[in-house]
């Protein structure tokens, strides 16, 4: 599928060749500044000085050789000074824009950028036997956002969800049960006590060392395959992943594989095997295995001293199954910022190995929930929210917001709605900007109905539905587009906002990037707002112009709505 501004930019870059002026090589185009009345410009100051003349002079020869034609996307070309200006036709602009997005759909700005590419992204991760809390939904959400972006690009994308079910922690987890007794609770209740046990079990294990002893022992009889160990582990795994599972499903998510981390265990001796033979790792005194003078990075270990494994054998087994049974182009990790120098360790590991040379290996950190006062949350401080409750929290305010804003509705398309908006308020306010950066739990205005928030976007949405549902009540929707009639400034503004979701994915993918999908929606959004203010739809002047606004508001409904399927959001089409 060609796009618009992918044509605009080709048929420039073609236009400025055939004067035979400037060679190929030193055609490059940028973005005016804010102040200029251009969509696209070359500055001629490489090209002046190849040729040994004046920039200015150069940029006026061009502009008088090239001569648009009928068939192109080229409005005006104007030099200014060394700037060559090219403004887009806004006529032919709107008809490219309009039915292109009518015939993709759902599809609109899906590209084959990545085809015959693998990508494997490595999200949510929630620990076995405790409650998704909100560290998990940041790597859920990102995750998924940054799977949906690559898919739409062309990538056949792999989502694996790396479950901790192994280790030192998980061998007090079976301690603790030994301990207290097995939970008779389900759901998250089984959970939320299960982490009480292992709360107590840790408290009590640093006064008393023979309780850390037998929570190693533990860690080893679950390695070594003992069967209650392993039974007890597995009951622990059907109960979390069951409630993962219901999160997941109120968050449109869907990952491909979740291979715990029990699942690398027969690779692990291999692992450890490579390491030494390839001189990456050496047996210490005491038994370790030890990876040290490592690009400069911190002694670790591979294998402890008892001959138990730990989380870097693990992640470089993954790693390798990854590379055999996938063979990506690439393998992003979207953990939390606190992660960094482990998967630093990790991947100088790998690579160390002789693995992943020509695979890119990627960290999408993201930083810290905050609350209202300004304090992070944590189980700790006792402020820890969890995931179950905190989308309970928001659909039941998004509940009170469609109750004040359409009462008249059925309860149950209310409770849909809810569900959507208030859902989408805690994506949205993780997707909206770098997820480098802290964010705060702002109810007011995560549940805004104005600014930058899910809620304005699903309500410019349902204002978009409103229009198109009155327009076929009253029998005059049409169907004709005479795209010469958009010529409104808050017309094209918006035409151009809708061309560029093509170009928002490409980067969005390139820099791992979900909140310029986010910026992009959130500007068609208020551009379309401006059109709904200075442009009437339902009461145009002629028939032909209302058709001409329908079909405008038609493709902005199904370009909103495909943005924010992007991020994970849904869009009602009533509010």
């Amino acid at each position: 599928m060609e796009y618009a501004l992918d044509r605009f930019t080709a048929e420039i870059t073609a236009a400025i060749a055939a004067t035979k002026r400037v060679p190929p090589e030193l055609i490059e185009l940028v973005t005016p500044k804010a102040n200029i009345p251009a969509d696209l410009a070359f500055p001629t100051f490489k090209a002046a000085k190849a040729l040994g003349v004046a920039p200015p002079q150069l940029a006026a020869e061009l502009a008088a050789q090239i001569q648009p034609t009928a068939d192109v996307l080229i409005g005006a070309v104007v030099a200014t000074g060394p700037f060559l200006n090219f403004s887009l036709h806004p006529e032919r602009l709107a008809h490219m824009v309009l039915t292109t997005i009518a015939l993709q759909g759902d599809q609109y700005g899906a590209q084959a950028d990545g085809a015959g590419k693998t990508v494997v992204v490595d999200y949510s991760a929630p620990n076995i036997a405790k409650r998704m809390h909100v560290g998990h939904i940041r790597s859920t959400i990102i995750g998924q956002a940054i799977v949906n972006i690559y898919r739409a690009t062309g990538h056949t994308v792999i989502g694996d969800n790396h479950v901790g079910d192994w280790g030192k922690q998980f061998g007090v987890v079976l301690a603790a049960i030994e301990r207290e007794g097995q939970t008779r609770a389900v759901g998250e209740a089984a959970l939320a006590e299960l982490e009480a046990q292992y709360a107590r079990y840790s408290t009590a294990a640093k006064e008393d060392p023979e309780l850390d002893a037998r929570a190693r022992h533990w860690s080893l009889r679950l390695e070594q395959g003992d069967r209650e160990a392993r039974a007890i582990w597995q009951w622990c795994v059907n109960l979390t992943m069951s409630a993962a599972q219901r999160n997941y499903d109120r968050l449109g998510v869907q990952i491909d594989h979740a291979y715990g981390e029990s699942f690398y265990e027969p690779m692990l001796a291999e692992m450890i095997q490579q390491a030494l033979d390839r001189a990456v790792a050496f047996r210490d005194d005491g038994g370790a295995v030890v990876v040290e003078n490592l690009q400069n990075l911190p002694t670790f270990l591979l294998q402890r001293s008892d001959s138990g494994t730990l989380y870097m054998t693990r992640d470089l087994a993954t790693v390798v199954f990854r590379l055999r049974e996938f063979a990506p182009s690439a393998i992003i990790y979207v953990v939390g910022e606190p992660q960094a120098l482990h998967l630093r360790q990790l991947f100088a590991l790998t690579r160390a190995m002789g693995y992943a040379n020509d695979v890119a290996l990627s960290h999408v950190a993201f930083g810290t929930i905050f609350d209202t006062t300004g304090q992070p949350l944590s189980t700790r401080r006792g402020n820890m929210v969890y995931l179950e409750a905190l989308l309970d929290d928001a659909v039941a305010r998004a509940r009170s917001v469609v109750e004040q804003k359409s009462p008249e509705l059925p309860d149950g398309e209310k409770q849909a709605i809810a569900e959507a908006v208030g859902v989408g308020a805690v994506v949205y306010n993780d997707l909206y900007q770098d997820p480098k950066r802290n964010i705060t739990l702002d109810w007011e205005r995560m549940l805004a109905t104005e600014g930058n928030s899910a809620t304005y976007l699903q309500y410019s949405h349902a204002r978009c539905c409103s229009i198109l549902r009155r327009a076929r009540e009253d029998g005059g929707s049409g169907s004709h587009l005479d795209a010469t009639l958009l010529t409104h400034p808050a017309e094209v503004r918006l035409i151009k906002h809708l061309a560029r979701l093509p170009d928002a994915l490409r980067e969005a993918a390139e820099r791992y990037a979900p909140f310029v999908i986010a910026d992009w929606c959130y500007a068609t959004a208020r551009e379309f707002g401006v059109f709904f203010e200075q442009c009437s739809v339902l009461k145009a002047e002629t028939p032909t112009l209302r058709s001409a606004r329908l079909a405008l508001t038609a493709a902005t409904a199904q370009a909103l709505r495909r943005g924010l399927a992007l991020l994970g959001i849904r869009a009602p089409e009533r509010m």
